[in-house]
């Protein structure tokens, strides 16, 4: 039984062996991409205060496009000045 758990504990420190591996092999990706995001993130901090205004001056549209889909069921979809 002891050459069992001998073996058990071998390959479990192979397999920790493998796994540090691959993640040194993946640190520098990992540094390279978060680096990308954080530029992302403080790029897109910049346009909130835009995103903002356009929310304001568009906030009327929702109920402007229901009042116009009203009109048009009661028109019968016939919106057009020539459509009589």
């Amino acid at each position: 039984m002891a050459k069992t758990q001998d073996l058990l504990r071998q390959r479990f420190a192979e397999a920790c062996g493998e796994r540090d591996a691959i993640i040194d092999a993946a640190a520098p990706l990992r540094r390279q991409r978060d680096d990308i995001l954080a530029k992302a993130q403080a790029q897109a901090g910049k346009a909130e205060p835009l995103t903002q205004r356009i929310r304001d001056l568009e906030g009327p549209l929702y109920e402007l496009h229901n009042e116009i889909a009203t009109l048009s069921r009661a028109l019968g979809g016939k919106t057009a000045k020539d459509a009589v």
